[in-house]
């Protein structure tokens, strides 16, 4: 019998479900996966909470990830995808109480992997896919050097089931084609390594590097933890991409 459908569920605010809601839609269409999304962006609690600058102490992203855990989101998904504020407070909430029997996730943005105003308790046993761009505001005023080392020193040493795509063309958008190409191999390795553990997704690495390829739009780096506080990294694309050809691709954005 063909295997059950991956329940997959998007949480809304951050994730660009609006911007790329046709790549959310593709993804839906795909047997293997079942899509839910959870949330809203800009609904009253689509705000920081007090501890962030111009944060709220009342109804918030934290206070709605509380909301989410009590109404047995975590228990009835077996995959996550994060965006944005999404990746810096709702998976940091969820980590919190269920540490590594969290679902995969996949963060768009890295919200979880930067300097934020209260620690992430990172579950070593975390599975985990980062999607970061060159030219993200997250990146701040790192060095594009800085910025990957910043992000992978936060994933804790002992930790064997973490990836890392960068991408030097990705503002904090991200282009409808480039998620409608990752998104789906991303999650494919991130359920492979729940399912077999770690090591096991070679073949849904190669997917991923393989879409990338497609149209040679994109250039950056593939890293991926394999083995505790060891990193492998595979670049990709033409890595000197010409500056001016990845301002034009960067300005499609996520339309």
């Amino acid at each position: 019998a063909a295997a059950a459908p991956a329940r997959v569920a998007v949480v809304a605010p951050g994730a660009g479900t609006g911007a790329n809601s046709a790549v959310y839609l593709r993804l839906g269409r795909l047997p293997e996966f079942r899509l839910e999304t959870v949330g809203r962006a800009r609904a009253a609690y689509d705000r920081y909470p007090a501890c962030f600058p111009s944060g709220c102490a009342g109804q918030n992203l934290q206070t709605w990830a509380r909301q989410l855990i009590d109404e047995g989101m975590v228990e009835r998904s077996d995959l996550l995808i994060f965006g944005s504020r999404g990746g810096q407070v709702v998976l940091p909430t969820l980590w919190q109480t269920f540490g590594a029997r969290t679902p995969p996730a996949v963060v768009i943005n890295g919200g979880c992997a930067m300097s934020l105003p209260t620690a992430v308790q990172w579950p070593e046993g975390a599975v985990t896919f980062l999607l970061i761009g060159g030219q993200d505001n997250f990146r701040g005023k790192l060095t594009i050097e800085q910025y990957i080392a910043d992000v992978k020193r936060r994933v804790p040493k002992g930790n064997c089931t973490t990836a890392v795509l960068f991408v030097n063309e990705m503002p904090h958008m991200p282009q409808a084609a480039l998620l409608g190409a990752v998104l789906p191999p991303m999650l494919r390795t991130v359920a492979s390594w729940k399912k077999k553990g770690a090591g096991h997704a070679q073949a849904e690495v190669q997917g991923l590097l393989v879409a990338l390829q497609q149209g040679k739009l994109w250039s950056g780096r593939l890293m991926f933890t394999s083995g505790p506080g060891r990193w492998e990294d595979m670049p990709f694309g033409q890595c000197g991409v010409d500056a001016s050809k990845r301002a034009s691709i960067a300005a499609l954005g996520g339309a």
